[in-house]
C-alpha cells in the first residue's frame, strides 16, 4: 500500500482529499493530515509516507521548504504541490526539488484521481520486486528517476523515428531548460539526450534487420528510425555494433 499524507491549511481541502483517497482505495492508504509544517513533522516522525500533497503557502509556512526537508530525509518520497497561485512562479525551485507534479486549486476530482493513477504507475516502476514492502521503498539501490526524466524518456521511446526530434524541442515541449534537462538525463540515466536517442534507434534498427532479412533496403530502415541519410545511419550503427547494418543482417541470416 502507498501511504499518502495531506498538508494544507484549508480544512475543506484536507477533508476532500482524504475522502477521495479513501474512495479511490487500493493501493493507497490515508496516512494523516496536517494544517502546517509543525504538524506535518509529527506525521513524518510516526511514519514516513510514500506521497505528500503539499500546499505551497500555508499561512506563514512555505510548502517548498517543507518539500526540501522531506526530500533531504528520503529522496524517493513523491511530492505533489497544491496551489492557488500560478505554478510557474515556483516552477524553477519545484524542478530542482524533483517535485512529482502539481494541482491548481480548486482541484477537480478527475484531476486528483489521474494524479493517483500516475503515482501508482510510477511507484510500481520504481519498486517492481515487492511494491508492498517498506524495506523496498527505502532501498536506495532502486532507480529513482525524476518525473521529468521519465516523461522525456517515454517521449523519446515513442517518437524516436521523427527526423526533427531534438533536445531543444523536447525541452520546450516539457517546459524545462535545455541545459538543465541535459544535465538531469546524464545524471539519472547515464546517457545524454543524443546517446539515449541513438541507443533506442539502433535497438529498433536491429529488430527491423532481423525481422526483414531480405526485404527492406538499408536506406528504408534508416528512414523508419529517423535517419534521412543511409550513410550516416550506417556510420552510427557501426560505431555502436562494430559492424555495418548489412553485415549485421547477413550474420543473422546465416544464424
Amino acid at each position: 500500500m502507498w501511504k499518502v499524507a495531506i498538508v494544507d491549511d484549508e480544512p475543506k481541502i484536507r477533508r476532500g482529499f482524504k475522502g477521495w483517497i479513501e474512495e479511490f482505495g487500493h493501493p493507497f492508504q490515508f496516512a494523516g493530515e496536517a494544517p502546517n509544517t509543525f504538524k506535518a513533522l509529527e506525521i513524518i516522525d510516526r511514519q514516513f509516507p510514500h506521497v505528500f500533497f503539499l500546499d505551497i503557502r500555508m499561512g506563514g509556512d512555505n510548502g517548498l521548504e517543507l518539500a526540501k526537508f522531506i526530500k533531504s530525509k528520503n529522496s524517493k518520497t513523491l511530492i505533489i504541490m497544491v496551489t492557488g497561485y500560478d505554478y510557474f512562479e515556483y516552477a524553477h525551485e519545484a524542478i530542482k526539488l524533483h517535485v512529482f507534479d502539481y494541482l491548481l486549486k480548486p482541484v477537480p476530482k478527475t484531476d486528483f484521481f489521474k494524479i493517483l493513477k500516475d503515482i501508482d504507475k510510477y511507484l510500481c516502476q520504481q519498486f517492481p520486486q515487492d511494491i508492498t514492502k517498506k524495506s523496498d521503498y527505502n532501498n536506495e539501490n532502486h532507480k529513482n528517476y525524476s518525473i521529468i526524466v521519465l516523461r522525456v524518456k517515454e517521449y523519446i521511446e515513442n517518437n524516436y523515428y521523427k527526423p526533427d526530434i531534438s533536445l531543444q524541442k523536447v525541452a520546450q515541449l516539457h517546459n524545462v531548460n535545455k541545459g538543465y534537462l541535459s544535465k538531469l538525463m546524464k545524471e539519472e540515466l547515464g546517457y545524454s539526450f543524443t546517446e539515449l536517442l541513438t541507443k533506442i534507434r539502433i535497438a529498433r534498427a536491429k529488430e527491423l534487420l532481423k525481422e526483414d532479412l531480405t526485404g527492406a533496403k538499408i536506406y528504408e530502415i534508416a528512414k523508419k528510425i529517423g535517419y534521412q541519410s543511409q550513410h550516416y545511419f550506417s556510420r552510427v550503427f557501426k560505431n555502436s555494433e562494430g559492424i555495418s547494418p548489412l553485415e549485421y543482417r547477413t550474420k543473422n541470416f546465416k544464424d
